[in-house]
């Protein structure tokens, strides 16, 4: 062996990374050379248990191999417009789908030991933990792939690991050797958090890093990256994905952060509804939900009200939380915040200290903790998201001015904008918005807002998923702040 070719294992990524049990793992890195990469070069990715022995390995023995079958129905890419051909993910790499004969990809989709490819930069594999659920996985990804008999594989078990990379030429003489020990186990503590917009994503990154929260920073197999530059959508084999991705929650203690949790999501679609369905959701010693008190990572940026979110856990008996009020335009749309802030006049945050005229008009700004719902409300597709029959859906609003109650129902799913796009709606939050009326001069009118699953108000108590704000109204017609 020489040091003309080098390499290296970059994913799982970390000096003693751990794997989570149950699910495959992708094993990739870079290959560092001063002379050409042969094209009939083979590498070896082999699994070694504490004992030494190979309990998997995948191998490849062709340098950019296009056998890849992209026309899998399961499989999502761009659109064809964007990468004519599917070309762009040939050159990128998907092993996931690589087979022997692209005559008759089916003969041999299932083979785990062919799942490997390799340019001249780098490679990419993937190491398959179970077959399916009979075999020990929480979902089936889509495949289903077996060893290199054409035997279902059983699940990988928790333990000390070490991962081998080999390459070689094809002769059979090495070129280039490197090892990486790993650890498959359990999570303690898991995180369910969004990533965007940025400001969120950074202040996420630093608390979950500072909370010690496990988040999933390698590629799971099956996940597509934007191999292209742009997000659209989740890519891949989404099935396998979310089948790897579960595999996160099963036993470790979750904190949810509450933000842009949108419907179409994995973590509300998959991971909240797998938790709902194992009652998670309502065991305070396995779920912790967080959200910003001021409902932003960073409201009022060049106003003189510029604040930075605080990042505060839900009471464990208290399910929504009211963050803010602003006082709005004609900009202002029902449930959809631009965080340009175009649409905001002033904000509130001290909720003891809001005062308006008449005429004004408000917007009500709230965040819902999830709660525990029937687990058959939840119904497991063949994809691995979930058919959702119950969520929060209303929010309740009583306005008493000391001498008339008036009510109104709102939903929430509010919008976010950014630069005018939309970058998601969030299941858990809402932008109401509501004008001061000309009988409330001069009051103190009490807000009774409450949160909602279909079954209304009916199975909850004023005190769980109810909220109070006083809303002062000035007998100027106009305030200035």
């Amino acid at each position: 062996m020489s040091d003309l070719v080098k390499l290296s294992i970059n994913v799982p990524s970390g000096e003693n990374p751990l794997v989570e049990y149950g699910r495959h793992f992708n094993v990739q890195g870079e290959m560092e050379h001063v002379i050409p990469i042969p094209e009939d070069g083979i590498l070896t990715i082999r699994l070694l248990d504490s004992d030494g022995t190979v309990v998997r390995y995948v191998r490849q023995n062709k340098k950019n191999n296009s056998n890849v079958y992209l026309n899998h129905p399961d499989f999502t890419a761009y659109p064809e417009e964007m990468d004519p051909g599917r070309k762009g993910v040939l050159a990128f790499g998907f092993p996931e789908l690589m087979v022997k004969d692209m005559e008759h990809p089916m003969d041999s989709l299932r083979d785990a030991t062919i799942k490997c490819w390799y340019s001249d930069k780098e490679y990419k594999a993937v190491i398959v933990s179970a077959t399916g659920v009979e075999q020990g996985s929480i979902f089936e990804d889509g495949i289903g792939y077996l060893d290199d008999k054409g035997e279902p594989y059983q699940v990988l078990g928790m333990g000390d690991y070490t991962i081998e990379a080999e390459f070689t030429d094809a002769k059979g003489i090495v070129l280039a050797r490197t090892e990486k020990r790993i650890r498959i186990g359990e999570q303690v503590s898991q995180a369910i958090v969004r990533f965007n917009p940025r400001k969120h994503r950074e202040r996420m990154m630093d608390w979950c890093q500072k909370m010690n929260f496990a988040i999933s920073n390698d590629t799971l197999p099956g996940y597509l990256e934007t191999y292209k530059g742009t997000w659209l959508y989740h890519m891949g084999l989404l099935t396998m994905y979310r089948a790897c991705d579960i595999a996160l929650y099963r036993k470790a203690k979750v904190h949810m952060f509450v933000y842009l949790v949108d419907p179409t999501s994995t973590s509300y679609e998959t991971e909240l509804a797998y938790l709902q369905t194992q009652r998670v959701v309502g065991n305070p010693e396995r779920f912790t939900a967080y959200h910003y008190d001021i409902g932003e990572a960073l409201i009022g940026e060049g106003r003189n009200y510029k604040q930075r979110g605080k990042i505060v856990e839900f009471p464990k008996d208290k399910y929504l939380a009211i963050c803010r009020v602003d006082l709005v335009n004609e900009k202002a749309k029902e449930n959809c915040f631009d965080l340009g802030e175009e649409s905001v006049e002033r904000m509130f945050t001290d909720l003891s200290q809001v005062t308006l005229p008449v005429g004004a008009t408000f917007a009500v700004t709230g965040v819902v903790k999830p709660w525990q719902l029937m687990p058959e409300s939840f119904e497991l597709r063949r994809d691995n998201t979930y058919k959702i029959k119950d969520s929060v859906c209303e929010v309740h609003y009583e306005f008493d001015d000391g001498q008339n109650i008036q009510k109104e129902t709102r939903t929430l799913l509010m919008e976010r904008m950014d630069k005018g796009l939309s970058i998601g709606s969030s299941v858990y939050e809402f932008y109401n918005i509501f004008s001061v009326k000309p009988s409330w001069k001069g009051r103190t009118v009490t807000i009774r807002v409450t949160a909602c699953d279909k079954n209304g108000e009916n199975n909850c108590t004023f005190s769980e998923r109810t909220s109070l704000l006083r809303l002062y109204v000035s007998k100027e017609e106009r305030l200035y702040y």
